[in-house]
């Protein structure tokens, strides 16, 4: 399968879950939801040479088509993308024509 556009950055949107495990004792854990190509925006330099001085906090946007997937996400979610884990802050549908959905998340060193 290949990415639409600039949508060239596969990811994946997980939930944090908690479980009990055989002796009944909670177990958290986060869980696969799904895949979708994003379109990734690293923060401005401004906001870059902020997080440098925040204990690196870097902000990235991920741009990608609305779907059942992507409109079931939610702020307490994450995105695991190159690597890493970015704990989603925002969601903003962008305009219904368009079909698209956008997700600000932080990633934090």
């Amino acid at each position: 399968m290949t990415s639409a556009g600039r949508r060239d950055s596969l990811i994946t949107l997980q939930r944090f879950t908690a479980t009990q495990d055989e002796y009944g004792e909670e177990i958290q854990t986060w869980a696969d939801r799904g895949k979708e190509w994003a379109a990734v925006y690293l923060g401005r330099g401004d906001e870059r040479r902020q997080a440098a001085q925040e204990q690196a906090v870097q902000a990235a946007t991920f741009n990608m088509l609305s779907n059942g997937l992507t409109r079931g996400a939610k702020v307490e979610d994450r995105i695991v993308w190159d690597g890493s884990n970015w704990d989603v802050v925002s969601i903003a549908p962008d305009a219904p024509k368009r079909g698209e959905i956008e997700m600000t998340a932080k990633r934090v060193q």
